[in-house]
């Protein structure tokens, strides 16, 4: 065994026995899980970037980069929906809701009012001819009927980046909207900033209901992030560090401004290509954290695998209980809750260890699916873990 496949092994075991992994509680096979989307389907190369969110009625609603020729980032890409009126046990057709032709929308992050029932999706329009951000455009897309009809695509560029600086995209994942007395009703959508030089993260925070944007100040870190409430009045982001690392950080004033930041070195992820996308929601002091710990990989195979969800009794600042939900392929994924409770994650998968390394525009259909796995109810009590 050479020295990188012993890495990443004593990795791997390292991993399990510091998880302390039980994966007896809830059997794999116990938790329903639904293909929406798959390479190749709608003549689409490659589904990506999940956005799954819950709307006032109930509806979930799942967008994703269709990445129409090639699975590779920036390739000619359009934002896709599909919606589920039965807590994802069956969705709608395909809708595109932008026309990018060889340009490319991409980071999806949906954000739902719960208020007036108005649903956001956030995207940024990368052109084909330049890839330095300086051209990026930010673009908001919004329904008022639950997701049946859209609107067309609004440039918000000048509303919602920092003067002089580019917008490197939102999340990904999605936006929430505050819930704690002193914030109540704010919504927070999460943006990768830069001034072409250094990026940093930047919320992006609306207290009249989407009409008007206010943009905070910089954060400590640039990088994919997410952004929970967890307690009320206090935000948590995630941001996907590098190799196997998360840091994070929390804002006191309504994401205006943001701490220090620090590495959680209880949250694991997965190493290769610096890291991986992970997904968070906060019920009150509850904070739930979804991503790949990892696996280990090889020349033919990503080490993106592994897919876990971690629970915190006390908005992350300690983690009491995390669970294997799925032992194969895991990517970028997303988390909300319906209305009876359960939690929904949608997540990029397959069933190989490790999503195959191929030449990305050869890649053959089905190479990636986005699956959506509905968990008990239980999960949300503090006194059982995944107890059936």
């Amino acid at each position: 065994m050479n020295n990188h496949w012993m890495d990443k092994y004593l990795l791997v075991l390292c991993l399990f026995f510091f998880l302390g992994v039980k994966a007896t509680e809830v059997p794999l096979d116990s938790i329903r899980k639904t293909t929406v989307f798959s390479a190749g389907d709608d003549e689409i190369d490659s589904y990506r970037i999940p956005t799954l969110t819950t709307s006032k009625t109930g509806t979930l609603l799942l967008f994703a980069e269709a990445r129409k020729v090639s699975s590779t980032d920036k390739t000619p890409t359009d934002i896709a929906l599909k919606r589920s009126e039965d807590n994802g046990k069956s969705w709608s057709k395909i809708q595109l809701l932008t026309n990018s032709g060889v340009d490319a929308f991409m980071d999806p992050v949906a954000l739902v009012d719960k208020v007036t029932g108005r649903i956001f999706l956030f995207t940024t329009l990368w052109p084909s001819e330049d890839h330095s951000k300086l051209k990026n455009t930010a673009w908001v897309i919004i329904s008022d009927d639950d997701g049946l009809t859209w609107s067309a695509p609004r440039d918000i560029t000048k509303e919602i980046v920092a003067p002089n600086h580019y917008i490197g995209g939102f999340g990904p994942g999605a936006g929430l909207q505050m819930q704690g007395s002193r914030f109540e009703n704010r919504l927070i959508v999460p943006t990768r900033q830069t001034d072409g030089k250094i990026s940093n993260n930047r919320t992006v925070y609306s207290d009249d209901h989407g009409e008007t944007w206010r943009i905070g100040s910089s954060a400590p870190d640039g990088g994919e992030y997410q952004i929970a409430e967890s307690p009320y009045n206090i935000l948590r982001y995630n941001l996907r560090a590098g190799k196997g690392k998360r840091t994070v950080s929390k804002s006191e004033d309504g994401g205006v401004s943001w701490s220090i930041s620090h590495i959680d070195f209880r949250l694991q992820s997965s190493v290769d290509y610096g890291g991986c996308q992970g997904s968070m929601l906060g019920i009150d002091a509850m904070l739930f954290y979804v991503g790949p710990a990892g696996g280990l990989g090889g020349v033919d195979n990503e080490d993106r695998q592994n897919l876990f969800i971690y629970r915190s009794l006390n908005g992350g600042e300690t983690w009491k209980d995390d669970h294997l939900l799925y032992d194969k392929s895991a990517g970028y994924s997303s988390i909300t809750q319906l209305l009876d409770g359960r939690l929904a994650i949608v997540f990029e998968t397959s069933d190989t260890n490790g999503f195959p390394k191929m030449t990305p525009g050869n890649r053959p259909p089905g190479w990636m699916r986005l699956d959506v796995i509905v968990l008990p109810k239980d999960i949300i009590n503090k006194e059982v873990w995944f107890k059936q």
